[in-house]
């Protein structure tokens, strides 16, 4: 990660962009020619969005391009790198590297936490009257919201500090945002199964279905990131696997009655159902690759525990459970 400088960046300062954002500029502009060097040339803040630029002209005076770069992407140019730590940074202080998984916490309300993706990107701005390239770091949100510049978790009331969502650490992460790194993780797992099984349909012709799996994968448990309620309540059983890594568990009062907002959002779980029959071959779908991708995490006998919780907690009907079944042998297979 990266250490911000508190000393003060001022005109005639040189800049000289490194080779991948030299890249987002020429390839955004359209341009053939740009410079890697050029200079503060006085530093603007935008009537528009507030944001504080720092207006560079190229060294090359035959080159006449300038370029704008907001005040988190020029003081990030200028920070020392230094070992990560994931007790919850301020993003005056510091910042993640380029393409780092970060959750964003607010200072006032810890119960409003986002992922995101830490992202440089080109955009235009308005400055002084005139349209400039600019480099500015946003925050690309995972949980399907959109994105944001860094500058609003700074001050106000969305002063916020962040958290590297895949460290290891988790020792200064809340339940709250335990629940999201869970969720995260747990989605990556659940893309890869339903590659598996979508490569397989694709095989046996059933093209729409594996296009449609994949489309399924892609907002798989979403709502656990986007419904504060239900992250609220899932949040509370963060620390029960039993049922995740035992087939021979059953879910406790407290982890159903924690889990049912889930249940009623998502129709690959049988309880979102009166009656199993009534899910669709996708929902079935869908469901195998969920277990299978917890069975990946959690190094469970995948096969075995589909046959323990069918005989223990789901009861299929057997003409529904061979289709289960079909697919499950399909997951598990090492095609």
């Amino acid at each position: 990660m990266q250490k911000l400088s508190n000393s003060e960046i001022t005109p005639g300062r040189r800049i000289i962009l490194p080779e991948d954002w030299h890249e987002k500029v020429v390839d955004f502009g359209k341009l053939k020619n740009l410079s890697y060097e050029f200079e503060v040339e006085e530093i603007v803040k935008s009537k528009s969005n507030k944001e504080i630029y720092y207006l560079c002209k190229p060294q090359n005076k035959g080159k006449a391009t300038k370029i704008a770069l907001t005040e988190s992407a020029i003081k990030y140019l200028f920070a020392q790198e230094v070992p990560d730590q994931n007790i919850g940074l301020s993003f005056k202080e510091f910042l993640p590297l380029e393409d780092t998984h970060i959750l964003i916490t607010n200072v006032r309300n810890p119960n409003e936490v986002v992922p995101g993706i830490f992202r440089l990107e080109a955009e235009l701005v308005d400055l002084k009257g005139k349209s400039i390239i600019s480099l500015n770091f946003r925050i690309d949100y995972t949980n399907g919201n959109g994105f944001s510049s860094v500058r609003i978790y700074k001050d106000g009331i969305k002063k916020s500090t962040w958290k590297f969502l895949y460290n290891d650490d988790i020792s200064y992460m809340s339940e709250y945002e335990q629940m999201f790194k869970d969720t995260m993780i747990h989605k990556m797992y659940v893309m890869a199964s339903c590659k598996k099984l979508s490569n397989w349909l694709q095989k046996e012709g059933a093209e729409e279905h594996a296009k449609q799996l994949m489309e399924r994968a892609q907002i798989h448990d979403s709502s656990k990131i986007c419904c504060a309620e239900e992250l609220n309540a899932l949040s509370r059983i963060i620390h029960d696997k039993e049922s995740l890594q035992d087939s021979s568990k059953q879910l406790s009062p407290i982890k159903r009655d924690s889990i049912k907002l889930h249940w009623k959002h998502n129709t690959h779980h049988p309880e979102h159902f009166k009656t199993a029959m009534d899910m669709s071959k996708l929902d079935i779908m869908e469901m195998c690759c969920d277990w299978h991708a917890r069975s990946t995490q959690y190094h469970t006998d995948f096969l075995s525990f589909v046959q323990k919780r069918q005989e223990d907690r789901f009861h299929f009907p057997e003409w529904m459970f061979a289709e289960i079944w079909q697919y499950c042998k399909v997951l598990a297979s090492e095609i």
